[in-house]
């Protein structure tokens, strides 16, 4: 019996005419080569399983991103999720914001456990939608959302989230398994336990964390009619010697640092 190919899926980005090292991709195509990949430097096609280890190669800004399924001999990167196999399946497009959401869930699926089953009366939700207002979140699978200015949103239980989309608001979480997300600018976003990740997509936001979790940084340029595009996103490990826990980090030139 034929032994069936292990399909590695993942993200690709391209330049503005889908080229990638020069070499001109079509979506919907596939393609093959005989030479092995090697250390994921030369030969192969490349893609990253994690969606924001791609701005490391492709700026958001001036780039095109597709789906992409590989297979065949395979090499991975010591540095990120970057793969080079020796056959390759172009899916279809995916937005700036799609890739975004999906590098977000690839981290949380990436640090979380395992997820306990909970019944309908742990599932609950918080919302706040008035400037310097709060929600807070206790139940199992639980949410806390706030869109108001100035305010926070609060999320201390298992695989629970907290949510802030205002300026200058905070999101904070303190359960197993979960999540912060900020996208307010100038906005917070931390956690506080381990396998939990905390999210600064904001302009100028920032994030902190416990160690063995992990942040989603976020940085911003305006252009010249002062309009904010995002530069670039970087998803990092709080291992206690790169990325230090308990200290706020943004994005700065693609690179995490410490702010106050």
């Amino acid at each position: 019996m034929k032994k069936e190919e292990t399909i590695i899926k993942g993200f690709k980005g391209y330049d503005k005419d889908l080229k990638c090292r020069g070499f001109q991709y079509e979506i919907g195509k596939e393609y093959e080569t005989k030479e092995k990949p090697v250390r994921c430097t030369s030969n192969g096609f490349h893609f990253c399983e994690n969606p924001l280890d791609i701005f490391n190669y492709y700026a958001p800004a001036n780039s095109v991103f597709t789906i992409v399924e590989g297979s065949g001999d395979v090499s991975r990167d010591d540095e990120d999720t970057k793969v080079a196999v020796s056959k390759i399946k172009i899916g279809a497009e995916i937005s700036l914001h799609s890739l975004i959401e999906s590098g977000v869930k690839f981290i949380f699926e990436k640090a979380k456990l395992v997820k306990s089953k909970t019944n309908e009366k742990e599932r609950r939700q918080a919302s706040n939608s008035g400037n310097s207002g709060a929600a807070s979140n206790s139940g199992n699978s639980g949410a806390a959302s706030n869109s108001g200015d100035r305010g926070a949103a609060s999320n201390s239980g298992n695989s629970g989230a907290a949510s802030n989309s205002g300026y200058r608001g905070a999101a904070s979480n303190s359960g197993n398994s979960g999540a912060a997300s900020t996208t307010g600018s100038y906005s917070t976003a931390e956690t506080s336990i381990e396998n939990s990740f905390a999210c600064a997509l904001g302009y100028k936001s920032k994030a902190k964390g416990a160690l063995n979790s992990w942040l989603v940084l976020t940085e911003w340029e305006e252009d010249k009619i002062g309009d904010r595009l995002i530069k670039s996103v970087k998803s990092v490990k709080v291992d206690g010697e790169k990325i230090l826990p308990g200290k706020w980090y943004q994005l700065k030139d693609g690179k995490p640092t410490i702010v106050e």
